[in-house]
């Protein structure tokens, strides 16, 4: 396993602890560390008509969050520290409308990026942190769902399969997780044979791949029956006790997927288990 450099982004000790356990699992499974990246909004400068107001209280507003923000820094870094799992913390306040870019840039420099899962379809602030995780840093990210209790990740795997290139890329950077005993299910939902895309038979191509690298997968074409795709996926991943999924981190423009939903989206705010994605 070589996720050994591992960011979790926090923004207090209480409110992230499943992605501090999630974090700590990985660690523990590659002899990895955890690098918490506690961050806290930059407070708004108050704004009136056209232009900013030089709000006297606005400086304080400032510190006092400077202040939250280390004092949960410190004990982030203690909880890590008592397993021996922590690197150095890092705190940051974060402009809003800056995250993606200051987010991507420091999941650069990791293996992997843990994050909570989206509350919501809505641009919240757990959308915008994966956003600038998943789009903008070139690295994987795990999303993991509030109340997930600490196991072993990587045991028995459901890859949402497409023939798209950010699932291919999902799939090859989650092998980092994967272990000969891994149990890997590749599912497909609704799929035709194709010329091109699935080709004749779909899900085959790519469990050949995976067989072929010593893994022993199993081929799930799924009939959706009335349900939707992603119930389809997630039905499938409960069924074979799967402890995570693999996907591609929004196949159609991200434009689409924030106006209409899509899989992608509908996963990332339902799902009960970690997904892994790329983009």
């Amino acid at each position: 396993m070589s996720l050994r450099d591992i960011l979790a982004i926090a923004t207090s000790e209480t409110a992230s602890a499943h992605v501090l356990d999630c974090a700590e699992q990985l660690a523990e499974q590659g002899s990895g560390k955890v690098t918490p990246l506690v961050m806290h909004w930059t407070p708004s400068i108050p704004f009136s008509g056209d232009i900013w107001i030089a709000d006297p209280w606005w400086s304080d507003m400032l510190a006092d969050a400077q202040k939250r923000v280390e004092e949960e820094a410190i004990k982030i870094t203690t909880r890590l520290g008592r397993n021996g799992l922590a690197a150095p913390s890092e705190v940051s306040l974060i402009e809003f409308g800056a995250a993606r870019s200051v987010i991507g840039l420091r999941a650069r420099h990791a293996d992997i990026t843990l994050v909570t899962r989206p509350d919501g379809a809505s641009s919240s602030d757990s959308q915008n942190i994966l956003n600038g995780a998943l789009f903008d840093s070139g690295r994987p990210v795990l999303v993991v769902p509030p109340g997930w209790r600490k196991a072993e990740i990587g045991r028995k795997v459901l890859v949402a399969w497409k023939p798209t290139r950010e699932a291919a890329r999902a799939l090859g950077d989650a092998e980092a997780l994967l272990t000969p005993g891994s149990e890997i299910a590749v599912a497909t939902v609704d799929t035709r044979p194709s010329e091109g895309g699935y080709g004749p038979h779909p899900g085959a191509d790519i469990a050949a791949h995976l067989a072929r690298k010593g893994y022993k997968p199993q081929l799930f074409n799924i009939g959706s029956a009335g349900r939707t795709e992603t119930q389809a996926l997630l039905e499938q991943a409960l069924a074979i006790g799967a402890d995570l999924m693999v996907m591609g981190g929004f196949g159609h423009a991200r434009l689409s997927e924030f106006l209409f939903g899509g899989v992608t989206r509908d996963i990332l705010t339902t799902a009960n288990l970690p997904i892994f994605m790329s983009h």
